[in-house]
């Protein structure tokens, strides 16, 4: 099991949305003219029926629930579970969830289902319209990581991250999520206010991605209401809904029986049961609230709608083919088999199955990944899964993603892939590979259980219920499949792997931005080409040992230096290398791990961005004695990664390992610093790519922002914004050595171990790794002549960029030059003033105008670039707003300059910052970030520790003095990001790109 490169990051931009949507599963579909029933099928038919009348999935299965959950049913319906879990300590994570979504609303009402989760913050029976966001701010809830909501095709939910579990927060989140179940007033008003916000939400997540899976389920499934369910809605309906279609819903599908509570965290839990059960006291100053109602009080309606009827899936029994066309979309191949029916219950004997299933289409991702890391295939990622969708059938898929011009070629490998794979089956180096994968991740999720972080915990848990699965214990997953392995041969694999990609004909749609003659026809033919070729039976592979294990003479630690109060240990070997080590037990059976060196993007650059593009291809080029799809075989089963990061000012290799697995890890770190492979296939395969993820970036104009403005930025400096399409050409991996070797072979490294490991464990491995390697230079180049970064001139009027979007789509950006991080304390005024400004622009843009979906406010200060840092206010907004959005925005910096900023205000900025800082501090991650460089640059260590006391003391006049020296009108660069319609030949600055 490993990771690489950070070519993965961008490929998140590529593919990671699009498996969300595309999932699979299938089994047996009974002839349905068929009266004689089966014994088995009637056994079937019993048991779901005993899963449907069950409270809980466990009480209807032979798996084991969680008996560390405390389980509940009111006598109304509603269901709660609570989980105690101390990471993080004195913290806890709430969930609401109903079992009903945009699937249950009627013509009429498409969209309010996501609408009603937007009203549940503005008005219910005791809490009036715009108090309940400032009253979680106030105990340091910040809106959006820690208060938010969420509208699915079949589910609701509601989330709260409470920073402390002192009862009147505690009490707080259950009073709020009390009266979201019951309690909304859709005041018809706070609907009207509430409009802008939610059509601005439409048109933010009007991409290229949405309308492609709402045209797939429609080719999938077009007997039914998926496609035309998609959450958002329509604008019709966003627009004039009135008060009593949100009743409607309301009143019909929030009910108890629908409804799931959880409490995840350091709580009691003999507590809060008998808060959800008897209610409790209660009072906050500004509400009118002495006592919260029990949820065993909320009724349950006796003429509440069942669920909805969203259409039939036919038996398939003909090939399909189709063609979706958008000019921005990602070319996207997908394979589809159908099996009419609802997914499997959950049973040992469905695990099982499924567990074969999803080993032999971990093999056949295996075989098409091995192709794509050879660089010359013309796909660039793949996916198989086997799910149920919404109970109407299972489905196998099969997602890729291809280069534009060659998806007919790709169409073709995936074909003769699964074709390979149903003629000639699997070998059995290949399923011990997969076997070896999964048996890891189950044993390190076993081995990490105990410090799992609760707001993950909760969301398991409610995700489990709502597929209708048992909660099982890692433990016992780990377990099961110790048992169940040694009957998991090649042949059964190879039984269930037909079994589902066989039940019926393939249904083939492919996604591209070129228009096409008969498309679905062209479609058709290209398939059936490919199956007319003959596919030959995999290759054996044989067993290859990691060939880097030897580094020299292990190193001698030549100097310690302990620093308690923050539980650090500092040392230097004899070679230079210098390592930082802090023992923490935030995670169980969890080391992370740090190696930074040389001067990163400050080297200078054989050819431009070649930093950016080095980090993305550097791990594909695999070492020199094994190429990257070598060591996925040989780092099978492996807590290990590799890949290569390039920072402002470093190279950095960071991965995540385990106890077991922490020497193979700096093996193999040290073996890239020593040996790298410099081979092409990694650039060939960004190559392939990169069209795809520049077309993604253009098609949103946050991306777009993100992005080709970061570059704008910094006056057109390559070192920012994803490279253009000449610099990926003009890039080689000699260019790439040229830029990193002498760093690789010379350059001062500091190492930071954080996790669960002692530190002479740490000093003992890394001794034989790092520690063994020639001596280092024991100073590095500043390359002061690339430390000069320069922030374009303020605009008279706005830059325009145009972006691949709609017609209205549009956003206002103002950027404030501000200062560098260098003064610790300046700094943090800078981001305290950030949150003041924060919640100034959600009251204003969102609340007050209706204007945009949520305003983004962000600050940053350099430690790289001297005098460097801005604050940036980004307003996703329709383009006949534009200049009215940069009036208010420099009216609320005026307000901020003047000392408008009310001590509450300063509280609702203050707390959530404070809070997360004290969450971060029982981290890995966190600790890794602060402690890396801490011995290259010693002022980090003190900066840890008067971080709380800064945040603590500022001040509004502090905010105040910093808004009026940086943020005015006349000192401001904005951006202006349009549509390209309408675009004429002289608004689109120099240099822009597409």
């Amino acid at each position: 099991m490993t990771s690489a490169s950070r070519f993965s990051l961008f490929l998140v931009l590529a593919f990671g949305l699009l498996l969300q949507a595309c999932g699979p599963d299938q089994s047996d579909t009974p002839d349905a003219q068929t009266e004689t029933r089966s014994p088995e099928a009637e056994q079937d038919e019993a048991l779901r029926a005993a899963f449907e009348a069950a409270d809980w999935p466990h009480e209807a299965s032979d798996l084991p629930a969680d008996d560390d959950v405390r389980y509940g049913v009111l006598d109304n319906g509603m269901r709660y579970a609570i989980l105690v879990n101390d990471t993080p300590t004195d913290a806890a994570a709430l969930r609401l969830i109903f079992d009903a979504g945009s699937l249950a609303e009627a013509d009429h009402q498409r969209g309010l289902a996501h609408f009603i989760e937007h009203m549940a913050f503005n008005g219910t029976t005791n809490v009036p319209e715009g108090e309940m966001v400032p009253l979680l701010e106030r105990y340091g809830l910040a809106f959006g990581p820690d208060t938010n909501a969420f509208t699915g095709r079949d589910v609701v939910g509601y989330q709260l991250a409470l920073p402390s579990t002192d009862d009147q927060i505690v009490e707080t989140g259950l009073f709020l999520l009390r009266e979201t179940a019951s309690e909304m007033t859709f005041d018809p008003e706070a609907i009207d206010r509430e409009r802008g916000i939610v059509l601005s939400e439409e048109r933010f997540r009007n991409t290229p991605v949405r309308r492609f899976f709402n045209a797939y389920y429609e080719f999938l499934y077009p007997e039914t209401l998926i496609a035309e369910r998609d959450a958002i809605g329509t604008t019709d309906v966003i627009e004039n809904a009135q008060a009593e279609a949100f009743a409607d819903y309301y009143d019909n599908y929030y009910t108890p029986e629908r409804a799931l509570l959880v409490v995840a965290g350091d709580v009691d839990p003999d507590a809060i049961e008998a808060k959800i059960r008897d209610g409790f006291d209660y009072s906050v100053p500004g509400l009118d609230v002495d006592h919260v109602a029990s949820f065993a009080s909320w009724e349950q309606p006796d003429d509440a709608r069942g669920d909805p009827d969203i259409g039939i899936v036919p038996p398939v029994t003909d090939a399909s083919f189709g063609y979706f066309y958008d000019p921005e979309v990602f070319t996207l191949i997908s394979v589809d088999v159908i099996e009419p029916g609802a997914g499997d219950v959950d049973t040992i004997a469905n695990r099982q199955r499924a567990l074969r299933v999803r080993l032999g289409n971990a093999i056949v991702q295996r075989r098409l990944q091995s192709l794509i890391n050879s660089g010359n295939s013309p796909l660039v990622q793949a996916n198989l899964s086997y799910t149920s969708d919404f109970d109407l059938a299972r489905r196998a898929n099969l997602l890729a993603v291809s280069s534009p011009e060659n998806w007919a070629e790709g169409l073709g490998v995936v074909e003769q892939e699964l074709r390979r794979a149903l003629e000639h089956g699997f070998t059995q180096a290949e399923l011990n590979e997969q076997m070896a994968n999964l048996h890891t991740a189950l044993r390190d999720s076993a081995e990490q259980a105990g410090t799992r972080d609760s707001a993950s915990l909760a969301d398991s848990f409610w995700q489990a219920w709502q597929s209708g699965d048992v909660f099982t214990t890692p433990a016992y997953d780990l377990q099961w499949f110790e048992t169940y392995r040694g009957d998991i041969t090649v042949e059964a694999v190879e039984a269930a792997f037909r079994e589902v990609w066989t039940q019926s004909p393939p249904q083939v749609y492919v996604a591209a931005n070129q228009e096409v003659d008969a498309p679905e026809e062209t479609v058709r033919q290209a398939w059936q080409a490919s199956a007319g070729t003959e596919v030959e039976p995999p290759a054996e592979t044989g067993d290859m040992a990691f060939a880097y294990t030897e580094f020299g003479e292990p190193g001698e630690v030549v100097s310690r230096d302990r620093i308690e109060d923050l539980g650090v240990d500092q040392l230097v070997f004899d070679n230079g290398v210098r390592l930082n080590v802090k023992t923490t037990d935030f995670e169980d059976n969890a080391i992370r791990v740090r190696v930074e060196f040389g001067a990163g993007d400050l080297t200078p650059q054989p050819v431009p961005a070649a930093g950016t593009i080095l980090g993305a291809v550097f791990g594909g080029a695999g070492l020199e004695a094994h190429s990257r799809d070598e060591l996925q075989r040989i780092l099978a089963g492996r807590s290990v990664g590799y890949g290569l990061n390039v920072s402002e000012d470093s190279f950095v290799f960071s991965e995540t390992t385990t106890p077991t697995d922490f020497e193979l890890q700096m093996q193999v770190m040290t073996a890239f610093m020593t040996a790298p492979g410099w081979r092409a296939d990694g650039l060939n395969q960004f190559r392939a790519i990169a069209e795809e993820i520049r077309r993604g970036m253009n098609a949103q104009a946050v991306q777009v922002a993100t992005n080709r403005v970061a570059r704008m930025l910094r006056s057109g400096d390559p070192r920012w914004g994803f490279p253009t399409e000449s610099e990926i050409a003009g890039f080689s991996m000699e260019a790439g050595r040229e830029f990193l070797l002498p760093a690789l072979e010379s350059a001062p490294v500091e190492i930071t171990v954080v996790g669960d490991i002692t530190t002479e464990e740490v000093v003992s491995v890394i001794a034989r790794t790092f520690g063994a390697l020639p001596e280092r230079e024991s100073d590095w180049p500043a390359y002061d002549e690339n430390r000069d970064v320069e922030f374009p001139a303020a605009t008279e009027t706005p830059e325009v960029v145009r972006f691949n979007g709609q017609d209205y789509q549009a956003m206002a950006n103002v950027y404030w030059p501000t200062d560098d991080g260098m003064d610790i304390r300046r700094a943090r005024v800078l981001t305290l003033m950030r949150a003041v400004y924060d919640l100034k622009a959600t009251d204003r843009f969102r609340e007050q105008e209706g204007a945009t979906y949520s305003a983004i406010v962000s600050s940053t200060q350099s430690d790289v670039f001297e005098d460097y840092g801005y604050l940036w206010v980004g307003l996703d907004v329709e383009s006949r707003e534009i200049d009215r959005m940069y009036e208010i925005a420099d009216e609320l910096a005026a307000e901020l300059a003047a000392g408008d900023i009310s001590e509450d205000e300063m509280l609702r900025a203050r707390q959530p910052i404070l809070e997360s800082i004290e969450e971060a501090r029982e981290t890995n991650p966190w600790w890794l970030r602060v402690l890396s460089r801490a011995q290259r640059e010693p002022d980090r260590l003190d900066e840890i520790r008067s971080m709380m006391e800064d945040y603590r003391t500022i001040g509004a006049d502090e905010i105040a003095e910093a808004a009026a020296r940086y943020l005015q009108p006349d000192r401001a660069f904005r951006v202006t990001i349009l549509p390209r319609s309408g675009e004429s030949a002289g608004d689109r600055p120099e240099g822009a790109g597409r």
